[in-house]
């Protein structure tokens, strides 16, 4: 059986995965008319960059070429090259979006709501998704109906050990780590749309080197060589420190805050038109 405490922590974490960022965009929105093309640039950039253009590059080096797939088994080669992988297409999308495809897109709230759209899209597909089919299986194995997936004994078995053997917080954890990680990929993107606004690249090679050095620990827990409490440690701390970054970026930019979505639409409403 699987705890009835484990299915409450699985149940939060999806409600993380899911309704902070949906939650996120309304306000920001209703507050302060924050662009819903960024957010969907932001989603869509993810899924081209990482989804696809990443996943492309590690099917080639860790599968299919097998000279760097032996050469990347060691642990911190492997954590190394992960971590600069997400840095460099992650933050490449955001500087390629901010620079093209979001030129009107030019407000302190639009850069937030392109980070609510990355790292929404996200959440929701590496954690969220894994969570809601975790609480389905785990209501299948407490009534017993497991076998009517039709995985096979083997599978079923190391299922059922997973959910019902792991310590219920564990699931518990996935939902403040995406937590933590949302509000660091929100950064992010503030980072990045600074470097385009204000023409300095640097901040963008600042987000780079920022996110490589952020995935390594985490990349190295995956290897079992980093402790998983170390590395909600430092997530932890990098999200407290854009909290911060985000909020000086809000007084820097307050002008921004006031400009509506669409300025030439509002003065034809004003007008009475």
């Amino acid at each position: 059986m699987v705890s009835s405490f484990a299915m409450i922590m699985m149940g939060l974490t999806a409600i993380i995965c899911f309704l902070v960022p949906l939650g996120t965009l309304y306000w920001i929105r209703r507050r302060y008319q924050a662009s819903l093309k960024s957010f969907l640039v932001g989603m869509v950039m993810f899924i081209v960059m990482v989804q696809i253009l990443e996943g492309l590059l590690h099917l080639y080096l860790l599968k299919i070429n097998q000279t760097t797939a032996a050469w990347l088994m060691q642990p911190f080669i492997y954590a190394i090259y992960g971590g600069l992988m997400a840095g460099v297409f992650e933050e490449t999308g955001r500087y390629v979006s901010f620079k093209w495809f979001l030129k009107k897109e030019t407000r302190i709230q639009d850069a937030l709501s392109y980070g609510i759209g990355h790292g929404g899209i996200e959440a929701m597909l590496i954690v969220g998704t894994t969570y809601v089919n975790n609480l389905i299986v785990s209501f299948l194995i407490n009534q017993g109906q497991l076998s009517m997936l039709g995985l096979g004994a083997e599978v079923e078995e190391q299922i059922v050990t997973q959910l019902t053997q792991l310590p219920p917080f564990i699931f518990g954890l996935a939902g403040y780590e995406r937590f933590m990680t949302f509000i660091i990929q929100v950064g992010l993107s503030v980072l990045v749309f600074k470097a385009v606004k204000e023409r300095k690249k640097y901040f963008y090679i600042l987000a780079i080197v920022i996110h490589t050095l952020l995935d390594i620990p985490a990349a190295l827990a995956q290897v079992g060589v980093s402790n998983v409490y170390v590395v909600e440690g430092i997530v932890t701390f990098v999200a407290i420190l854009f909290v911060i970054f985000m909020l000086k970026q809000l007084k820097v930019y307050r002008q921004d805050l006031k400009q509506p979505e669409d300025p030439e639409l509002e003065g034809y409403q004003k007008a009475g038109y």
